[in-house]
């Protein structure tokens, strides 16, 4: 099969026949919208494996901190034996990869399909996903300190994006433009101060009945003070008062301080628990 399937780098021009490709294919993961290929194809690696008209694969990943990068999308058409496929797409985009400084790729694995082939890849379990549920009545009251509580500002973004890279690992860090798209598509961001410095914030969205806490740091320097508690509280009410049903999060299964802080606001685990999976280029 590798001798009759070209891989080539895709460019913005490629963006109907990606979008297409992604349509009507059962074997896919994806983490993007429609909407985010263009920034993509042009800041991340993107590769189409074809054969003249015919595509029979894409991946696509995009860069994060220095060293790292997510895998963002696989595709592969019916017929294709999956590990085969995986292993020519990466094989022809490791140079690219390298080329742009990625020394370590990263996904979270929501597909089962996909697990085998990026082990046969070198890929391994890292980390584990678990996402924890709650109804959104009888809420503890917000604590009144130790810090101010308040909406976020624009202007504050660089100062934001600077607590959330203290506060967590390289690869999970978000950066200035995810959290401006975060501000600008709906969410709710607030901000935890302390003598007007900015130490935590928080992100929530509202999925159908389900209010979603997409994000809670706190600067390290200031955890374990209850501002984390204040914050996630914050949270919960204003996703009930905003018609939630149901309150979720996810958490790290290694991150037991969260987990502890989640559980005591009565939070439990629901669903199956996702990898998270590396993989380090030589």
């Amino acid at each position: 099969m590798s001798t009759q399937v070209t891989i080539r780098q895709a460019t913005t021009t490629d963006i109907s026949e990606i979008d297409h490709f992604f349509r009507h294919i059962r074997r896919r993961y994806i983490t993007f919208g429609t909407e985010d290929l263009p920034h993509l194809l042009r800041t991340g690696l993107v590769y189409l494996a074809q054969t003249g008209p015919l595509t029979w694969g894409v991946l696509a990943v995009s860069p994060r901190t220095p060293g790292w990068g997510q895998l963002r999308a696989v595709g592969l058409i019916d017929g294709w034996q999956a590990v085969a496929g995986v292993r020519l797409l990466f094989r022809h985009a490791l140079p690219g990869l390298r080329g742009q400084g990625i020394h370590t790729l990263y996904c979270t694995l929501t597909e089962a399909w996909l697990h085998g082939p990026l082990e046969a890849v070198g890929f391994e379990v890292t980390e584990r996903i678990v996402t924890l549920l709650r109804h959104a009545h009888s809420l503890p009251a917000i604590p009144s300190g130790p810090a101010e509580l308040r909406l976020i500002l624009p202007q504050e973004l660089e100062q934001v994006e600077a607590v959330d890279a203290a506060a967590f690992p390289n690869k999970w860090h978000y950066t200035r433009r995810e959290l401006a798209h975060m501000l600008t598509t709906g969410c709710r961001m607030a901000v935890a101060t302390v003598h007007g410095e900015i130490v935590g914030y928080s992100c929530v969205e509202m999925k159908g009945e389900v209010g979603h806490i997409a994000r809670v740091a706190v600067h390290p320097h200031w955890q374990e003070q209850g501002i984390g508690r204040q914050l996630v509280l914050d949270a919960m009410h204003y996703l009930s008062e905003a018609g939630a049903t149901r309150l979720s999060l996810n958490t790290q299964q290694s991150n037991r301080r969260a987990l502890h802080l989640y559980e005591s606001l009565q939070f439990r685990r629901f669903g199956r628990v996702i990898p998270v999976l590396e993989k380090h280029l030589e």
